[in-house]
């Protein structure tokens, strides 16, 4: 049977997807006229368009914003969540969810998460993925087949306001500690993988390995902004700076390689590459866009960091 995919969720990942989908010849929609957090909305696109798989990406991202406006990301993150599981239950349909890997904190670069570890969510955010996990489980019936992704720092190769890189040009400081990474451009690969062999359950979906954002920060200022100031400090400097605190983790992926049988490029390597793209794409990039793109991070990453201003330079 051929594969009908529908995506709710109009940002970074769910346009990813979409693309992804389309260009391998997979009829693909984003719900963009659906609202997860009314269930009807959501039951009303599903049965119209009647997909096989549904892939949830709809969720409030942003720490800051989700302590600022706990409702608002209850009502998204958790129940929207539910809502498109349950219209999943009742319409047959294969559903897979968007969590986090930072409902984890590791110790240091050695102390790898599986998936059945203690959670230890340490932001509103981070709580609200916990308890999406949950509810999207929660009173479904035995036939509900379901896949919990669980991504760790999204990273990729375009210009995008929700792109770490991005946000990494604008900032000054940067902590050494190891984190695991996501590769989005890797990971529609795995997310095709899994479709195709119905996997169900909870699945950590990253890279091989781990880098630290003050390791990135060099390869930003190798290959795209020379001028890029990269103070290396603590994490307990970085606590001060931040509104809400942000953790370490290491996620283990060796089911990811077992299940699939996909190639799980490490880390590191991947990031230089994806890098290096991203170097080549602000040179054709329409500048417009960059200007965009480049503001927005930059009044976002005020709620967080002390900003650079040689960011500039990459406006045309």
């Amino acid at each position: 049977m051929s594969e009908k995919i529908l995506i709710f969720g109009n940002g970074q990942i769910g346009n990813f997807y979409h693309r992804y989908f389309t260009q391998k010849g997979i009829d693909t929609k984003i719900a963009v006229d659906a609202d997860i957090t009314v269930f009807d909305q959501v039951l009303k696109a599903i049965t119209d368009y009647q997909p096989t798989v549904v892939i949830n990406t709809a969720a409030i991202t942003n720490l800051e914003q989700c302590s600022q406006n706990r409702l608002e990301a209850f009502n998204v993150n958790v129940l929207g969540a539910d809502n498109v599981a349950q219209a999943c239950d009742q319409k047959n349909v294969y559903f897979i969810h968007f969590s986090s890997g930072c409902i984890f904190e590791s110790k240091d670069e050695f102390d790898a998460k599986k998936v059945d570890d203690l959670l230890s969510p340490a932001a509103f955010y981070s709580w609200t993925k916990v308890w999406s996990e949950n509810l999207v489980k929660f009173k479904k019936s035995q036939k509900f087949q379901y896949l919990i992704l669980r991504p760790r720092q999204p990273i990729s190769s375009e210009i995008d306001t929700k792109n770490m890189l991005i946000k990494f040009l604008t900032f000054t400081k940067f902590v050494d500690t190891p984190n695991t990474g996501t590769v989005i451009e890797d990971l529609m690969d795995w997310t095709l993988e899994l479709i195709k062999i119905r996997h169900t359950g909870t699945i950590h979906v990253a890279n091989e390995g781990w880098s630290t954002p003050y390791r990135i920060s060099q390869l930003l200022k190798k290959y795209i902004l020379p001028e890029l100031p990269t103070e290396k400090i603590t994490k307990a400097e970085l606590d001060k700076l931040t509104p809400n605190r942000r953790v370490d983790t290491i996620l283990d992926v060796t089911p990811l390689k077992s299940i699939t049988g996909v190639v799980v490029k490490p880390f590191e390597e991947r990031l230089e590459e994806i890098i290096i793209q991203l170097a080549k794409n602000f040179k054709i990039a329409d500048p417009a866009l960059v200007k965009s793109v480049m503001e927005s991070t930059a009044e976002t990453s005020k709620q967080r960091t002390l900003i650079n201003s040689c960011w500039q330079t990459l406006i045309k």
